[in-house]
Protein backbone atom coordinates (compact mmCIF):
# COMPACT_ATOMS: atom_id res chain seq x y z
CA UNK A 1 0.00 0.00 0.00
CA UNK A 2 1.12 3.46 -0.77
CA UNK A 3 1.68 6.03 2.00
CA UNK A 4 0.85 9.22 2.03
CA UNK A 5 4.67 11.59 1.30
CA UNK A 6 4.09 13.63 4.10
CA UNK A 7 3.22 10.66 6.81
CA UNK A 8 7.05 9.09 5.62
CA UNK A 9 8.77 12.73 5.78
CA UNK A 10 7.09 13.36 9.32
CA UNK A 11 8.49 9.85 10.05
CA UNK A 12 12.08 10.23 9.20
CA UNK A 13 12.35 14.09 10.65
CA UNK A 14 10.93 12.60 13.94
CA UNK A 15 13.82 10.13 13.76
CA UNK A 16 16.72 12.65 12.70
CA UNK A 17 15.01 15.14 15.58
CA UNK A 18 16.13 12.06 17.96
CA UNK A 19 12.48 11.02 18.84
CA UNK A 20 11.62 7.05 19.13
CA UNK A 21 9.48 5.61 16.35
CA UNK A 22 7.31 2.89 17.41
CA UNK A 23 8.04 -0.90 15.71
CA UNK A 24 4.97 0.09 13.88
CA UNK A 25 6.23 3.16 12.44
CA UNK A 26 9.88 1.67 11.81
CA UNK A 27 8.67 -0.99 9.65
CA UNK A 28 7.01 1.89 8.14
CA UNK A 29 9.71 3.42 7.15
CA UNK A 30 11.88 -0.12 5.66
CA UNK A 31 8.74 -1.01 3.87
CA UNK A 32 9.55 3.02 2.21
CA UNK A 33 13.17 2.03 1.46
CA UNK A 34 12.39 -1.50 -0.22
CA UNK A 35 9.72 -0.31 -1.96
CA UNK A 36 12.02 0.38 -5.08
CA UNK A 37 15.23 0.28 -6.34
CA UNK A 38 14.63 4.11 -7.10
CA UNK A 39 14.25 4.69 -3.43
CA UNK A 40 17.23 2.91 -2.72
CA UNK A 41 19.51 4.63 -5.23
CA UNK A 42 18.29 8.10 -3.76
CA UNK A 43 18.85 7.02 -0.12
CA UNK A 44 22.37 5.43 -1.31
CA UNK A 45 23.01 9.18 -2.80
CA UNK A 46 21.98 11.36 0.04
CA UNK A 47 23.97 9.02 2.65
CA UNK A 48 26.88 9.19 0.72
CA UNK A 49 27.03 12.72 0.79
CA UNK A 50 25.78 12.99 4.72
CA UNK A 51 28.29 10.38 5.30
CA UNK A 52 31.52 12.41 3.87
CA UNK A 53 30.54 15.57 5.97
CA UNK A 54 32.67 16.52 9.43
CA UNK A 55 30.37 17.36 11.81
CA UNK A 56 32.00 19.05 15.25
CA UNK A 57 30.11 17.90 17.69
CA UNK A 58 28.86 14.18 18.89
CA UNK A 59 25.37 15.53 18.75
CA UNK A 60 25.03 17.53 15.49
CA UNK A 61 23.31 20.71 14.39
CA UNK A 62 20.25 19.17 11.85
CA UNK A 63 20.11 22.44 10.22
CA UNK A 64 23.22 22.91 9.41
CA UNK A 65 23.71 19.20 8.54
CA UNK A 66 20.77 19.08 6.46
CA UNK A 67 21.53 22.14 4.71
CA UNK A 68 25.42 20.98 3.56
CA UNK A 69 23.78 17.68 2.70
CA UNK A 70 20.84 19.37 0.53
CA UNK A 71 23.42 21.76 -1.32
CA UNK A 72 26.20 18.73 -2.11
CA UNK A 73 22.74 16.52 -3.41
CA UNK A 74 21.92 19.30 -5.35
CA UNK A 75 25.04 19.98 -7.37
CA UNK A 76 25.62 16.04 -7.79
CA UNK A 77 21.58 16.03 -9.00
CA UNK A 78 22.51 18.92 -12.09
CA UNK A 79 23.75 17.13 -14.81
CA UNK A 80 21.98 13.66 -14.13
CA UNK A 81 18.12 14.05 -12.45
CA UNK A 82 16.88 10.66 -11.69
CA UNK A 83 15.09 11.06 -8.35
CA UNK A 84 11.40 10.25 -8.84
CA UNK A 85 9.46 14.12 -8.49
CA UNK A 86 7.78 12.94 -5.40
CA UNK A 87 11.49 12.03 -4.22
CA UNK A 88 12.84 15.10 -4.89
CA UNK A 89 9.81 16.99 -2.50
CA UNK A 90 10.63 14.70 -0.13
CA UNK A 91 13.99 15.89 -0.22
CA UNK A 92 14.14 16.10 3.71
CA UNK A 93 13.37 12.36 3.70
CA UNK A 94 16.12 11.28 1.81
CA UNK A 95 18.72 13.22 3.60
CA UNK A 96 17.09 12.02 6.78
CA UNK A 97 16.71 8.41 6.22
CA UNK A 98 20.81 8.33 6.02
CA UNK A 99 20.55 9.30 9.77
CA UNK A 100 18.28 5.92 10.34
CA UNK A 101 20.36 3.27 8.57
CA UNK A 102 21.19 1.42 11.86
CA UNK A 103 18.18 1.45 13.27
CA UNK A 104 16.04 -0.08 9.82
CA UNK A 105 16.47 -3.32 10.24
CA UNK A 106 17.48 -5.32 7.45
CA UNK A 107 18.73 -2.77 5.15
CA UNK A 108 22.22 -3.62 5.26
CA UNK A 109 21.07 -6.94 3.93
CA UNK A 110 19.76 -5.52 0.70
CA UNK A 111 23.21 -3.22 -0.19
CA UNK A 112 25.84 -5.57 1.67
CA UNK A 113 28.46 -3.32 -0.12
CA UNK A 114 27.47 -0.15 2.02
CA UNK A 115 30.39 0.33 4.84
CA UNK A 116 28.61 1.85 7.81
CA UNK A 117 29.86 5.10 8.82
CA UNK A 118 31.01 5.23 12.52
CA UNK A 119 29.72 9.09 13.10
CA UNK A 120 26.41 7.70 12.35
CA UNK A 121 27.21 4.83 14.57
CA UNK A 122 28.04 7.03 17.70
CA UNK A 123 24.81 9.08 17.14
CA UNK A 124 22.55 6.35 17.45
CA UNK A 125 24.33 4.23 19.78
CA UNK A 126 22.74 4.26 23.53
CA UNK A 127 24.52 6.93 26.19
CA UNK A 128 26.80 5.67 28.13
CA UNK A 129 26.44 4.96 31.70
CA UNK A 130 30.07 5.38 33.56
CA UNK A 131 28.70 4.48 37.00
CA UNK A 132 27.79 0.64 36.84
CA UNK A 133 30.04 -1.97 38.26
CA UNK A 134 31.11 -3.96 35.02
CA UNK A 135 32.79 -3.07 32.16
CA UNK A 136 30.42 -2.93 29.00
CA UNK A 137 31.13 -4.64 25.82
CA UNK A 138 28.60 -4.04 23.52
CA UNK A 139 28.89 -6.50 20.06
CA UNK A 140 25.37 -6.06 18.77
CA UNK A 141 22.39 -4.76 19.61
CA UNK A 142 21.30 -8.15 21.36
CA UNK A 143 24.40 -8.93 23.09
CA UNK A 144 26.46 -7.75 25.46
CA UNK A 145 29.26 -8.50 27.57
CA UNK A 146 30.08 -7.32 31.21
CA UNK A 147 33.26 -7.90 32.71
CA UNK A 148 33.38 -7.75 36.63
CA UNK A 149 37.52 -7.90 36.80
CA UNK A 150 38.96 -3.93 38.10
CA UNK A 151 41.66 -4.71 35.24
CA UNK A 152 40.31 -6.39 31.82
CA UNK A 153 41.61 -7.59 28.46
CA UNK A 154 40.38 -7.62 25.12
CA UNK A 155 41.83 -8.91 21.50
CA UNK A 156 40.56 -9.19 18.32
CA UNK A 157 42.19 -11.63 16.35
CA UNK A 158 41.64 -13.25 13.01
CA UNK A 159 38.39 -15.52 14.18
CA UNK A 160 37.42 -14.38 17.30
CA UNK A 161 37.60 -12.30 20.56
CA UNK A 162 39.21 -13.07 23.16
CA UNK A 163 38.65 -11.67 26.66
CA UNK A 164 40.92 -11.67 29.49
CA UNK A 165 43.61 -14.20 28.02
CA UNK A 166 41.29 -16.36 26.33
CA UNK A 167 39.31 -17.34 29.47
CA UNK A 168 35.90 -16.62 27.48
CA UNK A 169 36.00 -16.38 24.03
CA UNK A 170 33.30 -14.90 21.38
CA UNK A 171 33.08 -16.04 17.82
CA UNK A 172 33.53 -12.58 15.55
CA UNK A 173 29.97 -13.37 13.84
CA UNK A 174 28.56 -12.89 16.55
CA UNK A 175 29.40 -9.18 16.75
CA UNK A 176 28.48 -6.61 14.78
CA UNK A 177 30.29 -4.08 12.37
CA UNK A 178 30.98 -1.80 15.09
CA UNK A 179 31.79 -2.56 18.61
CA UNK A 180 31.36 -0.26 21.62
CA UNK A 181 33.41 -0.47 24.83
CA UNK A 182 32.05 1.46 27.99
CA UNK A 183 35.23 1.44 31.11
CA UNK A 184 33.19 2.81 34.18
CA UNK A 185 34.29 5.04 36.96
CA UNK A 186 37.21 2.45 39.11
CA UNK A 187 37.34 0.23 35.88
CA UNK A 188 40.31 -0.40 33.66
CA UNK A 189 40.64 -2.12 29.91
CA UNK A 190 42.99 -3.03 27.25
CA UNK A 191 42.31 -3.23 23.68
CA UNK A 192 44.22 -5.29 20.89
CA UNK A 193 42.37 -4.73 17.57
CA UNK A 194 42.23 -5.79 14.53
CA UNK A 195 45.12 -4.69 13.29
CA UNK A 196 47.58 -5.07 16.06
CA UNK A 197 46.98 -1.87 17.46
CA UNK A 198 46.70 -1.66 21.30
CA UNK A 199 44.96 0.94 23.21
CA UNK A 200 44.45 1.42 27.40
CA UNK A 201 41.45 2.48 28.55
CA UNK A 202 41.13 4.73 31.48
CA UNK A 203 38.26 4.89 33.92
CA UNK A 204 35.10 6.68 32.61
CA UNK A 205 35.84 6.08 28.70
CA UNK A 206 33.82 4.95 25.88
CA UNK A 207 35.71 3.31 22.62
CA UNK A 208 33.77 2.69 19.55
CA UNK A 209 35.57 0.72 16.68
CA UNK A 210 34.88 -1.49 13.66
CA UNK A 211 35.62 -5.44 14.04
CA UNK A 212 37.34 -5.40 11.16
CA UNK A 213 39.10 -1.98 9.98
CA UNK A 214 38.28 -1.60 6.19
CA UNK A 215 40.89 -1.58 2.97
CA UNK A 216 41.55 2.31 3.05
CA UNK A 217 41.53 3.81 6.37
CA UNK A 218 41.12 2.94 10.06
CA UNK A 219 39.32 4.82 12.12
CA UNK A 220 37.78 4.81 16.19
CA UNK A 221 35.46 6.79 17.92
CA UNK A 222 36.59 7.88 21.94
CA UNK A 223 35.48 9.97 25.02
CA UNK A 224 37.73 9.79 27.48
CA UNK A 225 40.81 9.09 28.45
CA UNK A 226 43.10 6.34 26.79
CA UNK A 227 46.87 5.51 25.34
CA UNK A 228 47.60 3.84 21.98
CA UNK A 229 50.19 2.58 20.43
CA UNK A 230 49.16 2.33 16.48
CA UNK A 231 50.52 -0.64 14.51
CA UNK A 232 52.08 1.17 11.42
CA UNK A 233 50.20 0.70 7.67
CA UNK A 234 51.26 2.86 5.22
CA UNK A 235 48.67 2.30 3.08
CA UNK A 236 46.14 2.79 5.98
CA UNK A 237 46.33 6.06 7.95
CA UNK A 238 44.83 5.73 11.50
CA UNK A 239 42.50 8.01 12.75
CA UNK A 240 40.68 8.78 16.38
CA UNK A 241 37.67 11.03 16.46
CA UNK A 242 36.25 12.49 19.51
CA UNK A 243 33.16 14.76 18.66
CA UNK A 244 35.62 17.91 19.06
CA UNK A 245 38.85 16.81 17.61
CA UNK A 246 40.54 14.77 14.75
CA UNK A 247 43.70 12.74 14.65
CA UNK A 248 45.42 11.14 12.41
CA UNK A 249 48.56 9.07 12.32
CA UNK A 250 50.31 6.28 10.35
CA UNK A 251 51.71 4.34 13.48
CA UNK A 252 53.05 6.48 16.56
CA UNK A 253 52.75 6.16 20.16
CA UNK A 254 50.41 9.11 21.83
CA UNK A 255 47.86 10.00 24.60
CA UNK A 256 44.40 11.52 24.82
CA UNK A 257 42.12 13.35 26.85
CA UNK A 258 38.40 13.95 25.70
CA UNK A 259 36.06 13.59 28.70
CA UNK A 260 32.76 15.10 27.58
CA UNK A 261 32.48 17.40 30.75
CA UNK A 262 36.29 18.63 30.20
CA UNK A 263 36.25 22.28 28.32
CA UNK A 264 39.27 20.74 26.97
CA UNK A 265 40.44 18.32 25.24
CA UNK A 266 44.24 16.87 24.52
CA UNK A 267 46.84 15.14 22.77
CA UNK A 268 50.38 13.93 24.23
CA UNK A 269 52.79 12.54 21.72
CA UNK A 270 55.35 10.04 22.81
CA UNK A 271 56.47 8.88 19.75
CA UNK A 272 56.15 8.90 15.73
CA UNK A 273 53.97 11.84 14.35
CA UNK A 274 50.28 12.83 14.68
CA UNK A 275 48.30 15.73 13.35
CA UNK A 276 45.42 17.11 15.13
CA UNK A 277 42.67 19.27 13.75
CA UNK A 278 39.28 20.53 15.34
CA UNK A 279 36.60 17.94 14.12
CA UNK A 280 36.11 18.34 10.41
CA UNK A 281 38.87 20.96 10.02
CA UNK A 282 41.40 19.35 8.35
CA UNK A 283 42.42 22.93 6.77
CA UNK A 284 43.29 24.20 10.77
CA UNK A 285 45.28 20.83 11.90
CA UNK A 286 49.16 21.20 13.17
CA UNK A 287 51.50 18.41 13.69
CA UNK A 288 53.14 17.89 16.85
CA UNK A 289 56.20 15.96 17.55
CA UNK A 290 57.49 13.50 20.41
CA UNK A 291 57.09 15.54 23.83
CA UNK A 292 54.41 18.12 22.95
CA UNK A 293 50.69 18.81 24.11
CA UNK A 294 48.31 19.73 21.41
CA UNK A 295 45.35 21.42 23.52
CA UNK A 296 41.90 22.50 21.86
CA UNK A 297 39.95 24.95 23.58
CA UNK A 298 36.60 26.23 23.32
CA UNK A 299 36.79 28.37 20.98
CA UNK A 300 38.30 25.74 18.58
CA UNK A 301 41.86 27.12 18.39
CA UNK A 302 45.04 24.80 19.14
CA UNK A 303 47.70 25.59 21.48
CA UNK A 304 50.72 23.36 21.75
CA UNK A 305 53.15 22.95 24.60
CA UNK A 306 56.21 21.49 25.74
CA UNK A 307 55.78 18.42 27.89
CA UNK A 308 56.54 15.06 30.32
CA UNK A 309 55.12 12.87 27.96
CA UNK A 310 55.48 9.82 29.85
CA UNK A 311 53.75 11.34 32.73
CA UNK A 312 50.36 11.53 30.93
CA UNK A 313 50.34 7.68 31.14
CA UNK A 314 51.58 6.93 34.32
CA UNK A 315 48.05 5.50 34.93
CA UNK A 316 49.24 2.67 33.19
CA UNK A 317 51.84 1.87 35.08
CA UNK A 318 49.61 2.39 38.63
CA UNK A 319 50.91 5.76 39.54
CA UNK A 320 49.97 9.22 39.12
CA UNK A 321 52.85 12.19 39.05
CA UNK A 322 51.98 15.74 40.06
CA UNK A 323 53.70 19.00 39.38
CA UNK A 324 52.31 22.16 41.17
CA UNK A 325 48.69 21.02 40.20
CA UNK A 326 45.81 22.00 42.18
CA UNK A 327 44.55 19.48 44.61
CA UNK A 328 41.15 19.83 43.15
CA UNK A 329 42.90 18.04 39.57
CA UNK A 330 44.21 15.04 41.61
CA UNK A 331 41.09 14.55 43.35
CA UNK A 332 39.16 14.46 40.36
CA UNK A 333 41.37 11.99 38.70
CA UNK A 334 41.12 9.76 41.85
CA UNK A 335 37.37 9.89 42.25
CA UNK A 336 37.31 8.89 38.71
CA UNK A 337 39.79 5.83 38.78
CA UNK A 338 38.47 4.91 42.16
CA UNK A 339 34.75 5.33 41.38
CA UNK A 340 34.29 7.03 44.85
CA UNK A 341 33.28 10.83 45.66
CA UNK A 342 35.62 13.09 47.38
CA UNK A 343 33.91 16.43 48.90
CA UNK A 344 36.62 18.74 49.48
CA UNK A 345 36.42 22.23 50.61
CA UNK A 346 36.98 25.26 48.57
CA UNK A 347 40.88 26.13 50.53
CA UNK A 348 41.88 22.30 49.79
CA UNK A 349 41.10 22.57 46.31
CA UNK A 350 43.22 25.42 45.90
CA UNK A 351 46.41 24.15 46.99
CA UNK A 352 48.66 23.57 44.79
CA UNK A 353 50.98 20.23 45.32
CA UNK A 354 53.39 17.96 43.47
CA UNK A 355 54.97 14.78 44.36
CA UNK A 356 53.88 11.18 42.54
CA UNK A 357 51.07 8.87 44.17
CA UNK A 358 51.02 5.26 44.06
CA UNK A 359 47.92 3.85 42.86
CA UNK A 360 47.24 0.85 45.52
CA UNK A 361 44.10 -0.81 45.69
CA UNK A 362 42.53 1.21 48.59
CA UNK A 363 41.44 4.59 47.72
CA UNK A 364 41.50 5.02 51.31
CA UNK A 365 45.59 4.51 51.47
CA UNK A 366 45.87 6.88 49.05
CA UNK A 367 44.23 9.64 50.39
CA UNK A 368 45.67 9.01 53.85
CA UNK A 369 48.91 9.45 52.19
CA UNK A 370 48.35 12.67 49.95
CA UNK A 371 46.83 13.88 53.60
CA UNK A 372 50.18 13.31 55.27
CA UNK A 373 51.68 15.25 52.88
CA UNK A 374 49.59 18.19 52.48
CA UNK A 375 47.63 20.53 55.44
CA UNK A 376 44.45 18.71 55.20
CA UNK A 377 42.22 16.62 57.03
CA UNK A 378 41.61 13.15 55.78
CA UNK A 379 37.53 11.86 56.75
CA UNK A 380 35.78 8.86 55.87
CA UNK A 381 32.48 9.34 55.37
CA UNK A 382 30.66 5.92 54.52
CA UNK A 383 29.68 4.03 51.70
CA UNK A 384 34.02 4.06 50.25
CA UNK A 385 33.37 8.10 50.25
CA UNK A 386 35.65 10.64 51.81
CA UNK A 387 35.74 14.58 52.88
CA UNK A 388 38.86 16.61 52.91
CA UNK A 389 39.06 19.51 54.91
CA UNK A 390 41.84 22.51 54.83
CA UNK A 391 43.99 22.55 57.95
CA UNK A 392 46.79 24.88 57.99
CA UNK A 393 48.21 23.82 61.15
CA UNK A 394 49.65 20.54 60.47
CA UNK A 395 51.03 18.66 57.28
CA UNK A 396 50.40 15.59 59.52
CA UNK A 397 47.03 15.61 60.78
CA UNK A 398 46.43 12.08 60.65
Amino acid sequence: MKRPEHIIEDLITRQLDGTPLTDTERRELQEWLEASEANRDAFLRAYKAWGNTRLAETRFNTGQALEHVMARIAEASRPRSFLRPQLRRLGIGIVAAACVMLAVVGYYRLQPSTVPDIEMFIRQADTPVFTQKEVQLVLSEQKTLLLETQKSTIRYDSTAIRINNAEKTIPKKEAATFNQLVVPYGKQTTLTLADGTRVWINAGSRLVYPVVFEKQKREIYVEGEIYMEVAHDAERPFSVHTGKMDVCVLGTKFYISSYGRDRTQEVVLLSGSVSVAPAGRSDRGIRIVPGQQAILGTSESLEVREVEAESYISWIHGYLPFDNDPLSNILERLSRYYNCRIECTPEAEALTLSGKLELKDDPAEVLKILSATAPINLQITGSGNFRIDYNPTTNNPN
